[in-house]
């Protein structure tokens, strides 16, 4: 996305994805991108954050003379383009990611090289960082339960609450699940597990950002359809296996990724040719499904979209982080959906029936004790 294309107005923090780590803790890459791109951005933003990857975080945090170089040399990278934060995207520390070093001691180092860079800084620059759904992986390999110290020095954190199931995953499911009471028992990950994870573990509430992706995966599913019954009552066809021989419902491939403004120009949610569509209550998904063609798309909707971002607000949390804003349309419906349900905006989604089954299961989860929005009743 061109930094002219950027809706600025429609957000209030920008974060300028992606400048690279190097083998060098004194140099950190632009990744291709030319000074005055950079400066486009920046001079048309003015709220924006610089994030940071994190193929060799391992390194440059293992001893005090690393992390004081990289500190530096992320504060002067952020004040020559004019930059008013910093954003960490470490996304794996104590384990492997995407091919990043790592070591059992990447926790301790992490949080020793942020009270550096916070100390460095001031209090007045924004530091953030994007966490795991899962957490920050400690020396045992366990995750950590106490994240205070993290807290004490980051101005928020952003959950990675999507990639929860992908093209990976060996069967069909959400990309951004709100609750996982339906989901295989191996991914019980979700928006609300991971709010009250982080919550429990020493964030402010209002300092915790819940992620939301502007994309979908696709597979290919052959008909029929298996039909899941969740605790909760509902049924839904959004968890689809591979199996030998089965006939029914026989995850058999995928399609890669479709954006939000892919999937609506399209036509994917109105009359497009085919495309039955269907929603997970538990998940707050929708599911398109070509019979002929066998094509599945779990992906957000305007309902979907609409009802995770009144979960945070509800909850009081400090709001959602979009990865990312090239996924929008035009008419930025995307992120109109999530103003409406974070009240930052007056109007509605385009779906009141949603919004009606919406509440009905919600009163539902409520009474049957089952995984929904008023377990974030704080």
């Amino acid at each position: 996305m061109a930094p002219a294309d950027v809706p600025y107005s429609r957000y209030t923090h920008l974060d300028y994805f992606v400048f690279t780590t190097t083998p060098d803790p004194a140099v950190i890459s632009q990744a291709g991108i030319s000074d005055s791109q950079i400066v486009d951005f920046v001079t048309r933003a003015k709220a924006a954050g610089i994030t940071t990857s994190y193929t060799y975080f391992s390194t440059h945090v293992s001893t005090a003379v690393g992390r004081t170089t990289f500190a530096r040399t992320l504060l002067v990278v952020m004040q020559q383009y004019g930059f008013d934060g910093i954003d960490i995207d470490w996304e794996y520390p104590g384990q492997s990611g995407l091919n990043n070093l790592y070591s059992p001691n990447d926790a301790s180092n992490f949080l020793l090289f942020l009270q550096t860079l916070r100390s460095l800084a001031g209090p007045d620059v924004r530091l953030s960082m994007a966490a795991s759904v899962a957490g920050i992986m400690g020396p045992t390999g366990a995750y950590l339960t106490d994240l205070s110290g993290f807290a004490a020095v980051l101005d928020y954190v952003t959950i990675m609450t999507y990639d929860i199931t992908g093209t990976w995953s060996g069967f069909t499911g959400p990309n951004a699940p709100l609750a996982s009471a339906c989901s295989p028992g191996g991914n019980q990950f979700s928006i609300i597990g991971a709010m009250t994870a982080y919550r429990n573990a020493g964030f402010a509430p209002s300092h915790i950002l819940v992620g939301i992706p502007a994309y979908s995966y696709s597979y290919y599913v052959s008909a029929p359809l298996t039909v899941t019954t969740c605790p909760d009552g509902s049924r839904t066809t959004l968890y689809q296996y591979a199996s030998s021989g089965s006939t029914c419902g026989t995850y058999i491939g995928n399609n890669g990724q479709y954006l939000y403004s892919q999937l609506w120009d399209s036509g994917y949610f109105g009359n497009f040719a085919g495309y039955r569509r269907s929603i997970d209550l538990v998940s707050r998904t929708w599911i398109l499904w070509n019979r002929a063609t066998g094509e599945f798309i779990p992906t957000e909707a305007r309902g979907t979209l609409w009802y995770k971002a009144r979960t945070v607000r509800g909850a009081r949390f400090g709001g959602i982080n979009v990865f990312d804003a090239s996924g929008d349309t035009a008419d930025n419906r995307f992120n109109a959906a999530l103003r409406i349900g974070l009240g930052l905006d007056a109007g509605s989604v385009s779906s009141l029936a949603l919004r009606r089954r919406a509440t009905l299961h919600a009163k539902l989860v409520e009474r049957r004790g089952g995984d929904g929005i008023s377990s974030l009743a704080l």
